[in-house]
């Protein structure tokens, strides 16, 4: 494996989804939210500089051979591999061969949110963006996730406004399903974890029970008998996120799950997510999304 390059930040490039749409070629988007689009050698900006993208993205390598530096660890990517980067991810290429091919597919942040996958679900494939990035799959593999790209490419040029972000995001969630199942057939054996990861996984299944109750980092490091501040650390340390932004997003996903298909009354949701009042919720939410209760509902 080659020497990691020199990337330092001065020289970073910040990506946008909406940067990528607009100068790729053959993109296929949704609006600043979702970017599907191909790379090879000439249409790769990371050989020249180390680039960080304002969001998700994945690779799929379709031929040839390339050595990636994410965050400054080289990584061997051949065909038939999948390769995963977390938002401000450093990427960098180190090297690839002059018939390197990719699928790249990048999304936003909030185009995450509004997908309806359960924590248990979506930690370990969360957990290998950070962790393990590089997943090696089956050309049967890469040949139906060819397929369901195919699937969200027609919709995303689809005529069908009413339901078509419906669709594409029902796609997606297929697809990240998908990658999940690849992920645990990789290691059918449960590994044996440290005791951080124990905790953590202990913390994820008590936010699953009680987020509809419970917001505050105190109730579940009580819950699991240790410090609110050494839960704090070890959740930060295995998953990069705090346990209070873990709290936070899954009160939030609840709450949108409840404004989009319970039916529910904002005041009755409130209430049901043990919000003291109507307007302390409203406040809440709008802190973490930028929108207000009411207006996501009507939005649907």
């Amino acid at each position: 494996m080659a020497d990691a390059p020199k990337t330092g930040r001065e020289n970073l490039r910040k990506v946008s989804i909406s940067r990528i749409k607009k100068e790729m070629s053959d993109v296929f988007y949704l609006s600043d939210d979702l970017v599907i689009t191909t790379l090879d050698t000439q249409r790769n900006t990371t050989a020249e500089y180390p680039v960080s993208i304002d969001g998700f993205s994945a690779i799929i390598m379709m031929t040839g051979e390339a050595t990636v530096s994410i965050d400054m660890v080289n990584y061997q990517v051949k065909p038939n591999t999948i390769v995963f980067f977390n938002p401000d991810t450093i990427i960098r290429t180190v090297k690839c061969s002059a018939n390197a091919a990719a699928y790249v597919l990048a999304f936003s942040k909030s185009f995450v949110n509004e997908i309806q996958i359960d924590l248990s679900t979506s930690l370990p494939v969360y957990m290998r963006f950070g962790k393990a990035p590089v997943l090696q799959v089956t050309q049967q593999d890469v040949d139906e996730i060819r397929q369901l790209f195919q699937l969200i490419k027609t919709m995303l040029k689809s005529d069908k406004e009413r339901y078509r972000h419906e669709i594409i995001r029902t796609l997606f969630t297929t697809a990240f399903y998908f990658i999940t199942e690849i992920n645990q057939r990789e290691q059918p054996g449960e590994q044996k974890q440290g005791r951080c990861e124990v905790i953590f996984n202990q913390f994820v299944e008590l936010l699953q029970k009680y987020n509809t109750r419970e917001r505050n980092v105190s109730f579940y490091a009580k819950q699991l008998d240790i410090t609110p501040k050494y839960l704090s650390s070890v959740v930060k340390e295995v998953s990069g996120k705090t346990a209070a932004r873990w709290i936070d997003e899954s009160v939030i996903l609840e709450a949108k799950t409840l404004l989009k298909y319970s039916g529910l009354s904002i005041q009755e949701i409130a209430y049901k997510l043990n919000f003291s009042t109507q307007s302390f919720f409203g406040k809440y939410f709008k802190q973490h999304t930028g929108t207000s209760p009411s207006r996501y509902k009507r939005k649907g």
